[in-house]
């Protein structure tokens, strides 16, 4: 058995060829009846709601309820032990959007798509696929698994366990792009929603094939960004060369909380003010601070 904590390869995993209810009841520290029981019930066990989007408009949220809830982030750590491949860049522990970015550096040409609704676009059928064919459950178990992951057909937008789910549900998907990259000397990284493809030069006939790839798991792309021979912002972080900046946008919300603070403000005004701008001095310093080395 895997020790506690430690990445593991996919088959060590304790899920992999999950053959008995009861072992993965005990596993989900839930009994056998509540594991049907929430299997059978999963989608009367959401709410719907929005929230506002920071670029404005809504975002629709399904939320789990709590017992749920739960049962997916077992899921979910079970998973995010998994070893990651390089390319993936969220969720992993111990890598993030400025680290993503990173492996960027000192290429003159940068590709970003952006996968269109990537929950939505999840299909039941897909989470199916990896837990039967990769992970060498029973199908029993394979489809107990895609309902409590699942809500009406697709990955819920509020599960812990859609971000590392969408990945591993088209796990074939990026391998097969991470071995295109790779054949021709590009560097791939994947951040849940954003893909990144860079290098030297970057051929039609390769982007078209990659996206080709994504267009047959039943994926669509979208806001696609072409940066060459200039600076490429990667999911938040402006890329220069071989330098990390923060984008002008960021820089800008910064110096407009310190006049904010300057002024005769009410001391509740006072306190989410400040808790802004340590948020936003924190983003900074760690896009200033963090040493990644360009990968060869």
């Amino acid at each position: 058995m895997p020790t506690r904590g430690k990445s593991y390869p996919i088959h060590q995993s304790p899920l992999f060829k999950q053959n008995n209810k009861k072992r993965l009841a005990a596993l989900l520290k839930i009994s056998t009846g509540e594991l049907r029981n929430l299997a059978k019930h999963a989608d009367s066990l959401y709410s719907e709601f929005d929230v506002p989007k920071k670029t404005g408009g809504l975002r629709g949220v399904e939320n789990p309820r709590r017992k749920l809830k739960l049962v997916q982030a077992r899921i979910a750590r079970f998973l995010g032990r998994i070893a990651p491949p390089d390319y993936l860049f969220c969720p992993v522990k111990g890598r993030c959007y400025v680290t993503n970015a990173a492996q960027h550096r000192g290429q003159r040409v940068v590709r970003c798509l952006d996968v269109r609704k990537y929950f939505p676009s999840t299909s039941s059928r897909r989470v199916f696929w990896f837990f039967h064919s990769v992970l060498q459950c029973e199908r029993d178990i394979a489809a107990l698994l895609s309902k409590l992951a699942c809500y009406k057909g697709h990955l819920p937008t509020g599960s812990p366990l859609s971000p590392i789910m969408a990945f591993f549900a088209h796990y074939d998907v990026w391998e097969n792009i991470a071995a295109l990259c790779k054949a021709h000397g590009y560097r791939l990284t994947v951040y849940i929603d954003d893909v990144t493809i860079s290098g030297q030069s970057l051929s039609p006939i390769a982007m078209w094939e990659i996206k080709k790839a994504i267009h047959r798991s039943g994926l669509r792309y979208h806001k696609e960004k072409h940066f060459v021979d200039r600076p490429a912002e990667i999911t938040g972080v402006v890329v220069d060369g071989d330098m990390l900046v923060a984008p002008n946008r960021q820089l800008k919300k910064l110096n407009e909380t310190r006049v904010a603070l300057r002024r005769n403000v009410t001391v509740n005004v006072r306190k989410k003010l400040n808790e802004r701008l340590t948020g936003l001095n924190g983003q900074v310093s760690q896009i200033a601070a963090i040493e990644v080395a360009t990968p060869q």
